[in-house]
């Protein structure tokens, strides 16, 4: 049996769906399972990041586990190593855990770092697994640019190879219904190019015909620019510490790994821009 975490959620909520498509049962794991959708394939429970009982319930049943990272903050390390726990007692065999690109404990990007300890107890655990290592999302970079018309960041001329989102949900629910043949393997998830903040201000300029601009803050500007936004400093390190790995060259690199998987490449910037019906066709 299948089972999804974060079914509220983007991601979990479109590997949901695509699973749901091919006709595949499958459990529904959600915080609020209220707000989950309904359909007649999956079964909805009730579950979060920690080691109840409660938890364990949930979870029996479930062989292959998509375990989305749980929401981003100080105690999220503890809150999966709990999670495993339960899902060791449960008798879970599969983890597919959605990583980050280059997860290292001395990450430049702070969140990654979280993502270097989750593999390596999922490993320590003894659960076969698939680690899908998505960069950082283009479709984050669109929303910020074309919601505040710039994209601002110490980034200089650093190069990320940002990839779709819903190419990261495509390749996870194709894991989960082959989980066997991606047994114990890293998946890169990237983009189809390495690309500047620059040069995605330029592309959604041209394709927008609007006005987006690239501002290369110091990393003291971009602190005091994001103070605007009430947050605590964790939340301030990783913001800015998302442009300054991709300055260090931590998030450039393409990899072929969705192509491997759905057997055709990753899709482009513009490719999300005419998914979302922003640009015709003639901006090929």
């Amino acid at each position: 049996m299948i089972g999804i975490t974060g079914v509220t959620g983007k991601l979990g909520s479109y590997v949901a769906d695509l699973v749901d498509k091919k006709g595949i049962a499958s459990v529904h794991l959600a915080r609020s399972p209220e707000r989950a959708k309904v359909y007649a394939s999956a079964e909805i429970r009730k579950m979060v990041y920690a080691n109840t009982p409660e938890v364990v319930e949930a979870l029996k049943g479930i062989d292959v586990l998509l375990m989305v990272s749980a929401r981003e903050n100080p105690e999220r390390v503890k809150e999966h190593k709990s999670f495993l726990d339960a899902a060791k007692l449960a008798g879970v065999q599969h983890i597919v855990y959605t990583s980050f690109y280059g997860a290292d404990e001395k990450a430049t990007f702070t969140l990654s770092r979280d993502h270097a300890q989750t593999e390596a107890y999922i490993k320590e655990l003894g659960f076969t697994y698939t680690f899908l290592r998505d960069n950082f999302y283009l479709d984050l970079f669109i929303d910020i640019a074309l919601e505040n018309g710039e994209i601002r960041g110490p980034v200089g001329s650093g190069l990320v190879s940002a990839v779709a989102r819903k190419d990261t949900s495509r390749v996870a629910a194709e894991i989960l219904l082959h989980a066997k043949k991606w047994e114990n393997q890293t998946l890169n998830l990237t983009g189809p190019e390495d690309l500047s903040m620059e040069e995605i201000a330029t592309l959604l300029s041209r394709a927008t015909k609007q006005i987006i601009t690239y501002v290369d803050e110091s990393v003291e500007e971009a602190y005091e620019s994001r103070k605007k936004w009430p947050a605590q400093t964790w939340e301030y390190d990783a913001w800015v510490s998302t442009y300054t790995a991709i300055k260090v060259g931590e998030q450039a690199g393409v990899s072929t790994d969705i192509e491997k998987v759905l057997g055709y490449p990753a899709s482009s910037l513009l490719d999300i821009l005419r998914d979302r019906k922003l640009i015709e066709e003639e901006h090929d």
